[in-house]
């Protein structure tokens, strides 16, 4: 799938605040991290996930995100927030395995523009805290240029081997981040690479998603990031069988509301402050600590809006990648995408998913845990 852009050589724009609020009001977009998870056998006779809660501490420890993992994963890492850059807030996270081997990743991606700018600034050097680099042609081609050689620097024999577009993913993507003055598009594609590396062969698939906005005002720049930024690597041979695991994994990251309604106060504010020159670390630090969880009637519209699509993208995600099953889960009261292929399904209170096709299995019988049943949903 290719990106349409079209870079101009002429004037230098005189709308330098249009493009730093729309920047800006990007932030929440570049919330990647970096994630691993154990390969795992998913047609075993039982499999147990649970929820992982990712905490911002500046702002006071509360969960900013949820993902879904396996239980015997450990959580590292956190959320950073840096004046310096238009992704006001980025994620490095990783849940380990045991072994720490194969496993899921969402890869962190900065925020680019793309255009007339390029004539008028250095390349690879940040403009109102986005990078200037020409925009490639395809997300294949921005993991091919950006994202492998940074996070897989020592992979040797590097090659594409597969492509799928996903459009339709791509187009709920793009709809959770429209925004109004302008055009938002989204690009996205499942790209497998095969690789040595430290001697070892493996297979990654990636899935992105690039989100190009354009500014009705300034049409001759292009904001644009990878809004999706994740993997699933294995060794050479064992990637397939970690499809629906995958799609559970891909479709899990849910936003916390009470961090929603800060993050976007905070966001309000520092876009007041960049007009009024006056943004800096120190301002950034107690915005963040002094955030409170007040919702207006428009927060809570874009709150319920942003909820629907994620659903929405969801649900098309799982239509390309097979074996997966989407549950409502009462106890947590949320949609959960789970592997396929299992008769039976529990979930508590700690958000952990227990999968079985053992009929007599009854995970309450042995537990101090209350495991309640979850139907797939029809």
């Amino acid at each position: 799938m290719r990106i349409n852009h079209t870079a101009h050589r002429p004037t230098v724009p005189s709308t330098l605040n249009t493009l730093k609020n729309h920047a800006l009001k990007y932030c929440l977009l570049a919330l990647l991290c970096t994630l691993c998870i154990p390969v795992m056998g998913l047609h075993a006779e039982k499999l147990r996930l649970r929820t992982y809660m990712v905490r911002d501490r500046q702002m006071g420890d509360i969960p900013a995100f949820r993902l879904v993992g396996p239980a015997d994963g450990k959580l590292r890492g956190g959320l950073t927030w840096n004046a310096n850059l238009a992704n006001l807030v980025t994620a490095d996270v990783a849940i380990l395995a045991p072994e720490g081997s194969a496993g899921f990743f969402v890869h962190p991606s900065p925020m680019y523009i793309s255009g007339q700018i390029q004539y008028q600034w250095a390349q690879g050097q940040p403009y109102l805290g986005m990078i200037v680099v020409p925009m490639p042609d395809s997300p294949t081609a921005f993991l091919q240029q950006f994202v492998l050689p940074q996070r897989r620097p020592d992979a040797r024999n590097l090659r594409l081997v597969d492509q799928q577009d996903m459009p339709d993913w791509a187009a709920e993507i793009a709809v959770i981040n429209t925004q109004s003055g302008g055009t938002t598009q989204g690009f996205g594609t499942r790209s497998r690479f095969a690789y040595t590396e430290n001697g070892r062969c493996w297979e990654e698939d990636f899935y992105c998603v690039v989100v190009v906005f354009r500014s009705g005002i300034s049409p001759q720049n292009a904001i644009w990031l990878a809004d999706r930024n994740l993997s699933v690597r294995a060794p050479a041979g064992r990637l397939d069988a970690l499809k629906p695991m995958a799609s559970a994994f891909v479709s899990s990251f849910k936003v916390e509301r009470q961090w929603y309604g800060r993050f976007t106060q905070i966001q309000r504010q520092w876009i007041a402050a960049q007009n009024q020159g006056i943004a800096n670390a120190g301002a950034l630090s107690r915005a963040v600590s002094q955030a409170n969880d007040h919702f207006d009637r428009t927060l809570n519209a874009a709150w319920e809006s942003r909820q629907k699509a994620e659903d929405r993208a969801s649900r098309e995600f799982s239509e390309y990648i097979r074996g997966s099953e989407n549950y409502h889960d009462p106890v947590n009261d949320t949609q959960v995408e789970l592997p396929g292929g299992y008769d039976h399904a529990w979930t508590n209170v700690s958000g952990e998913y227990l999968l079985s096709n053992d009929a007599g299995f009854d995970p309450n019988r042995h537990s101090n845990v209350d495991w309640v049943a979850i139907e797939a949903a029809q």
